[in-house]
């Protein structure tokens, strides 16, 4: 059975209910042109999910369901770092769309002494700062304004495909190379072998699109991981 016709099948009124809002009502509602707001489609779907995962993760799923492919998520990104030889407890880290915090709280446990957290809206920044006292917490939209710093970890998991043009990727990727060090490490998801727009709010990019952007930087296997990849991008000397 198809994974389409299982969601079906598993909640058919939950199914047709997102397929009406995302194909019809979500454009109409968010829609720019060849974009979207995505500061207002974020801020009303985290508001409308709360502390659930499904929030940032797959609405189609069970809470159950996207805890236990977050656990998978976790075990992959230790093992790549791990692999990539990631000093965590010297390593001034970045994470673009830190969303629920569900990385930052990995890269706690790792010994992660500093980390700032970008996201587009602050939903959850009064529960992490409570929670995270030591890390740094902006709300900043990376397609569109500019940031400064030096990292030797960069992490964008899960939110290239929510940027569907490609004027804004540019400038995210500029911000990204502006502030990676030398030999620093971006980590980047979800990477696909064939590019092209999915929904209003959805475009998949291919690999050959994000290395036109990184001339001169080595880029890793593509690592499977969420249906996709994500590939490892570093910053030579």
């Amino acid at each position: 059975m198809s994974d389409i016709l299982a969601r079906f099948v598993k909640n058919p009124f939950g199914f047709i209910r997102r397929v009406i809002f995302k194909k019809f009502i979500g454009p109409r509602k968010y829609g720019k042109g060849d974009d979207y707001d995505a500061a207002r489609y974020w801020e009303d779907r985290l508001s409308k999910y709360g502390d659930s995962l499904k929030g940032v993760g797959d609405e189609g799923k069970s809470d159950r369901e996207n805890i236990e492919e977050y656990a998978r998520d976790e075990k992959i990104f230790c093992d790549v770092c791990n692999g990539l030889n990631i000093g965590f407890e010297k390593a001034s880290v970045l994470d673009i769309g830190c969303g629920t915090g569900f990385y930052a709280d990995i890269l706690q446990r790792q010994g992660v002494k500093t980390y700032t957290g970008l996201d587009i809206t602050d939903h959850y920044f009064e529960k992490h700062r409570e929670r995270f006292p030591d890390f740094e917490f902006i709300k900043k939209d990376i397609t569109s304004e500019k940031h400064e710093g030096s990292y030797d970890l960069i992490i964008m998991i899960e939110v290239l495909e929510h940027i569907v043009n490609d004027e804004k990727l540019d400038y995210a990727m500029e911000n990204v190379k502006r502030c990676l060090k030398e030999n620093g490490v971006f980590l980047i998801s979800s990477v696909w072998e064939e590019g092209g727009k999915h929904m209003f709010y959805v475009r998949k990019w291919a690999l050959d699109e994000i290395k036109q952007r990184f001339e001169d930087y080595h880029f890793s296997d593509p690592i499977p991981f969420r249906g996709s990849n994500m590939v490892a991008i570093r910053k030579s000397q």
